[in-house]
């Protein structure tokens, strides 16, 4: 199914893009003016992920390779019993993650410039008699016509090139062929919300789900571009769905923090940003600055400063530096007048 370069981008994105209410002492937080996140990282990445069969029973001792973009093994690992994996200290940039486990394949590409990476792919029965390789396939994906899945191989590898006009062109013809292919709605709809065009993106992410209700990727997506349109209560409700599918896959967990809060429900939020810490890259700040605006919610502010402090510790001059600073005095100012 498709790629967690697609998704991870797409979250990544989302991570961006998605609504957070902008906590402001004496303020109701669900009027409150509305900040962007961004994810921006200036060290070393780590590439978290899972091998699954299709039956999404975990897959243990299967070899994972990084690769970097000339086919070059940076690093292999096998997987635990649990079908996990990991590389860490990884430069920012686009790998190849390959898992092999006897005469099955399955691979994607990841970018991890922008955002901490997570793998989840699902290693097949057999491999479609169709040529094609670089993903993971699905049951569903084996009704997927070849032309088809080339086309979507080549908006693959578009997107791995920050080609995006391109990429939109063979997802096109992919989808001429077979409408309702899953893998080609779910990147489409990562590009139309690279263009802040979230209801095409929805209604692309609502198409994928109908095609393949099985495949978890979509689901994270759809929750997270729901976040955007502050549609709350249907972003839990996806990603719940999705998390029952792949518990594996923190952003869920962080998606539905997002939601939470959103809600203004920040006991909530702080149990699934909690859950997202425990399996998610120990270097992944953000999670601290979220876990600060559920704490200014709920008023304990000397735990939302140590969360503030821990954002800014590691991430300083990030993008979201500034809001969080923001955050950070008026916890301060609260402090000082009591």
């Amino acid at each position: 199914m498709t790629s967690p370069r697609e998704i991870l981008s797409i979250l990544a994105l989302l991570s961006c893009s998605a609504s957070l209410p902008a906590q402001h002492i004496g303020m109701n937080p669900q009027q409150a003016p509305f900040s962007r996140l961004n994810s921006s990282r200036t060290e070393t990445r780590t590439i978290n992920g899972t091998i699954h069969d299709t039956n999404n029973s975990p897959l243990k001792d299967v070899r994972v390779e990084l690769r970097d973009p000339g086919g070059n093994v940076v690093n292999s690992v096998e997987t635990n019993s649990s079908g996990s994996f990991e590389f860490s200290l990884i430069p920012a940039g686009t790998y190849l993650v390959v898992a092999t486990s006897g005469l099955r394949q399955a691979s994607e590409s990841v970018d991890t410039s922008a955002f901490p990476a997570m793998v989840s792919l699902r290693m097949p029965a057999d491999k479609p008699e169709d040529g094609v390789a670089g993903h993971s396939i699905s049951v569903m994906q084996y009704r997927i016509p070849a032309k088809a899945r080339e086309e979507y191989r080549k908006a693959h590898e578009a997107l791995a090139k920050g080609k995006m006009e391109e990429a939109g062109r063979h997802l096109a013809k992919a989808l001429a062929l077979c409408p309702d292919y899953a893998d080609a709605l779910t990147l489409r709809g990562v590009l139309e919300l690279n263009q802040n065009d979230s209801q095409a993106a929805i209604a692309d992410l609502d198409k994928a789900i109908k095609a393949d209700g099985n495949y978890a990727m979509a689901y994270m997506v759809m929750g997270s571009a729901l976040n955007m349109e502050s549609k709350f209560d249907e972003a839990i409700r996806t990603l719940q769905r999705g998390e029952s599918l792949a518990p594996d896959l923190w952003q869920a967990y962080f998606e539905m923090g997002k939601a939470y809060i959103g809600k203004a429900d920040y006991p909530s939020a702080l149990r699934q940003l909690e859950r997202a810490e425990n399996i998610a890259p120990l270097e992944y700040p953000l999670i601290h600055l979220l876990r600060g605006q559920a704490l200014l919610g709920m008023k304990q502010y000397p735990e939302a400063m140590t969360a503030l402090q821990a954002f800014l510790q590691k991430d300083p001059q990030g993008p979201n530096s500034e809001h969080a600073r923001k955050m950070l005095e008026r916890a301060q100012a609260f402090m000082a007048n009591k």
